[in-house]
């Protein structure tokens, strides 16, 4: 018996050590995974395409900074989170059709009141 325990106290430690090397190894390919919405994220670190909503969104390509401001006179948007935990806000497009306009453009946060976008790929 004690064998047995110690044998599942071995696999729940290799499991503990494998997740946080996943997240070692994951978390600078995404910037800050943990950051949130409301977080900065590092846009070095950013990918080019990430997945949300159910749709492929992908980076601006001349790497183009924009304030809060600026995203208003755009007529505003979701800003979202980038990681692999974010969820889908109210408003961009998803992969269900919705009766009312959806938005193409998406935001995510990386400076003080600095936002980079992402476009929505294959159309609303």
């Amino acid at each position: 018996m004690k064998r047995h325990r110690r044998t599942g106290a071995g696999i729940a430690v290799a499991v503990m050590i494998i997740s946080v090397l996943a997240l070692v190894v994951v978390a600078p390919r995404v910037g800050n995974v943990f950051a949130g919405v409301l977080g900065v994220h590092d846009a070095a670190a950013l990918p080019g395409k990430i997945q949300l909503c159910g749709r492929s969104w992908r980076k601006d390509a001349l790497d183009r900074r924009f304030t809060e401001a600026e995203l208003e006179l755009f007529g505003g948007g979701a800003v979202v989170d980038p990681g692999p935990l974010g969820s889908c806000p109210s408003g961009p497009c998803t992969d269900v059709a919705q009766p009312r306009p959806c938005g193409v453009v998406v935001w995510v946060r990386v400076g003080e009141d600095a936002y980079l976008h992402y476009s929505l790929q294959g159309g609303p």
